[in-house]
């Protein structure tokens, strides 16, 4: 009894010590989160031209924009394309440098590189590589092919062009997640696996990939919820109707137009969005 008692009291002294602690990061998140999430809330059911509250007539504009709808759409498949173009290549890149052969650790380095660039660094380079004159159309000119318009506002080949470069910045964080799970796999179960005459895609099918998968569900939920948040990959390579997505949108209507009350119901819109497409990755991250 004296020694529960006794813990009691140590509890509870230390119960100031740990609001104290916490004290700042509860004001920073109050300060630069919640404060500026309800106050985006707010004007997005406050009217611009009556100032009457709630309404929703900032949300009927943004409703009744065909750039909106575009903007949706390009919200749900560019990050799931990117995704998925992510995890291939750094799935790839992982079993292929988890291998042991000679200058395996400079070819690690080379392949995070991207991600080490600042993303506006990255991004100016490759609005070069990608310009009519950039180096992908000298390239195909090497080779006698035409030039392509890889970043001409409503084509396929843009949409493409910026889930390419998207994934290529952030591929290395799939890498280096699926890298650090693959070398942690027991050497023993792959070996008695080839003893046993599997073959490579046996492997991958049956060993590699069940035991992959708790890092796998991990970087689709780091990424899928990072990738939601897409901005400055279409703004700096298509402009903002090029390839809209809900971010670039709402930057849009607030810097172009002025028009506080729809920027704010189209960022509410995309926080609604996020969480309804991250509940399943949440639930599928519990479950695995």
């Amino acid at each position: 009894m004296n020694a529960k008692r006794t813990d009691g009291r140590q509890r509870q002294h230390r119960r100031p010590l740990a609001v104290l602690l916490l004290a700042p990061l509860l004001l920073y998140l109050a300060l630069f989160l919640a404060f500026p999430a309800a106050y985006a809330v707010k004007l997005a059911f406050t009217d611009s031209l009556t100032g009457a509250f709630p309404s929703l007539a900032n949300f009927r504009d943004v409703w009744g924009d065909a750039l909106f709808w575009r903007a949706l759409i390009n919200n749900i498949f560019l990050p799931l394309c990117s995704v998925l173009v992510e995890l291939v290549l750094g799935l790839a890149l992982a079993l292929f440098l988890a291998a042991r052969f000679r200058g395996r650790r400079l070819l690690r380095a080379i392949v995070v590189v991207p991600f080490a660039l600042p993303e506006i660094v990255f991004l100016t380079i490759m609005r070069y590589v990608f310009a009519p004159r950039g180096y992908a159309n000298g390239a195909l000119a090497a080779v006698g092919l035409p030039p392509v318009e890889w970043l001409l506002p409503g084509h396929a080949l843009t949409f493409a062009t910026v889930v390419l470069v998207d994934a290529w910045h952030v591929t290395p964080v799939v890498f280096l997640m699926l890298l650090a799970a693959l070398t942690a796999i027991p050497e023993g179960t792959l070996e008695a696996a080839k003893l046993d005459g599997a073959h490579f895609w046996p492997r991958l099918r049956f060993i590699i990939l069940p035991l992959l998968w708790p890092a796998l569900a991990a970087a689709v939920l780091l990424r899928g919820v990072d990738a939601l948040r897409i901005f400055a990959t279409p703004l700096v390579l298509t402009g903002v109707e090029g390839v809209p997505v809900l971010s670039t949108y709402a930057y849009h209507q607030w810097s172009d137009y002025g028009n506080d009350g729809a920027a704010a119901a189209a960022s509410t819109l995309l926080a609604v969005v996020s969480v309804l497409l991250t509940i399943p990755l949440l639930q599928r991250r519990v479950a695995a």
